[in-house]
C-alpha cells in the first residue's frame, strides 16, 4: 500500500471532493452571514413600515388605537374619504410641480456649478466650501430664514426696493408662494448636487476632452457627448435620492406657509402630515401615504423607461 493511500485510509483524514464540497459549504455561509444583517435591514426598515402602512390605510385607526390595540378595517373608506377632498387635487399637482420643476433646476444649475468650480478661478478653492453652508443648516432653520426674508418687510423687498422694481407679500400670495417654495428647495439642495457633481467630473478622461477638442468639437459637444455621459452613473442616483426627497417634502411647506394661503402651497406630504398630527386620523394618513408611493412608483418606471431607451440607443 502507497503512502498516499495509507493516508486516505486513516480514520479522520477527507478525501479531495469532500474538502471542496466542505469549502463551497463555507463560502455560501460565509455569503449568507453578508446578506443576513442587509435582509434583516431591509425587513425592519423598509418592508415592515411598508405593510404597516398598507394594514393603517385599511383601518380606523386613531388615537384609541394605540391603548385598545383595536383598528376596525374599513377597506377602502379611508381612500374614499381623501379622495373625496377638496384639495386632494391640488396637493397632487403641487407635489408633482415641486418635484419637477426642482429637480430640473438643481441637476441644470447644480452641473453648471460643477463645472465653473472645476476651472481655476479667484476662490475656487474656498468658494465650494463656502456653498455648502445651506445643505448643513436644518430644513426648519433654512425655511425660518427665507421666511422672514420673503415677508412684506424682509430682506428681499428691501433690494426690491432699491432697485425701484415693485415688492410684494411673497409668501402671502396665492400666485407666488408655491414658487417661493420652490426656490427655497432648490436653494436648499444645491450644494449638495454641486459638490456631487464635482467630485463626478474629476473622473472624466481628459484624454477623451482633449481628442474631442483637437477633432474641433466646442464645449456645448464635448458636454453633451463625453462629459454627461461619463458623469451619468452619479447624475441617475442624485435625480432618484431628490425626486424622493421632493415627494416627501413636508418641513419646509409647513414652516414657510402651513399651505397656505388657501391651499395653494398643499402637498400630499403636508395632508398626510395633518391628517396623523392635527386630526389624529392615522387611516387617512397612511392612505396619503400609499398614494405618495404610486406617485413614487409612477415616477421610477417612467426613469427606467427612460433609462433603457437611452443604454439602447448608445448600443
Amino acid at each position: 500500500m502507497t503512502s498516499s493511500a495509507a493516508a486516505t485510509d486513516r480514520p479522520g483524514a477527507r478525501s479531495p471532493g469532500r474538502s471542496r464540497l466542505s469549502l463551497s459549504r463555507r463560502r455560501g455561509l460565509e455569503l449568507w452571514l453578508l446578506l443576513v444583517p442587509a435582509i434583516v435591514f431591509f425587513a425592519a426598515f423598509f418592508l415592515f413600515p411598508l405593510g404597516y402602512g398598507v394594514y393603517m390605510s385599511t383601518t380606523d385607526f386613531t388615537t384609541s388605537t394605540f391603548f385598545t390595540g383595536e383598528a376596525p378595517f374599513v377597506g377602502l373608506d379611508n381612500f374614499v374619504a381623501i379622495f373625496q377632498s377638496s384639495v386632494l387635487g391640488t396637493a397632487i399637482v403641487n407635489t408633482i410641480l415641486i418635484t419637477v420643476v426642482s429637480v430640473t433646476a438643481e441637476l441644470v444649475i447644480g452641473l453648471a456649478l460643477a463645472l465653473l468650480f472645476n476651472r481655476a478661478f479667484p476662490g475656487s478653492r474656498w468658494l465650494p466650501l463656502l456653498i455648502l453652508i445651506p445643505w448643513l443648516l436644518p430644513s426648519v432653520v433654512v425655511a425660518i430664514v427665507w421666511k422672514w426674508m420673503l415677508s412684506g418687510d424682509g430682506a428681499v423687498n428691501g433690494i426690491l426696493k432699491t432697485l425701484g422694481l415693485p415688492t410684494d407679500a411673497w409668501l402671502a400670495d396665492p400666485g407666488t408662494a408655491l414658487w417661493c417654495v420652490i426656490l427655497v428647495a432648490i436653494w436648499a439642495s444645491l450644494p449638495y448636487w454641486s459638490t456631487i457633481l464635482s467630485a463626478a467630473l474629476k473622473q472624466v478622461p481628459e484624454d477623451q476632452l482633449e481628442a474631442a477638442q483637437l477633432d474641433g468639437a466646442g464645449p456645448w459637444a464635448r458636454l453633451i457627448h463625453i462629459v454627461i455621459p461619463s458623469i451619468w452613473p452619479v447624475i441617475s442616483v442624485l435625480v432618484i435620492m431628490s425626486v424622493v426627497y421632493a415627494l416627501l417634502i413636508v418641513d419646509l411647506v409647513l414652516v414657510l406657509t402651513s399651505g397656505g394661503p388657501a391651499n395653494s402651497t398643499v402637498t400630499l406630504g403636508l395632508l398626510s402630515y395633518r391628517a396623523a398630527f392635527t386630526t389624529f386620523d392615522f387611516g387617512q394618513a397612511g392612505a396619503y401615504g400609499m398614494l405618495l408611493l404610486l406617485i413614487s412608483l409612477a415616477f421610477a418606471l417612467v426613469y427606467t423607461w427612460l433609462s433603457a431607451r437611452r443604454e439602447k440607443a448608445e448600443r
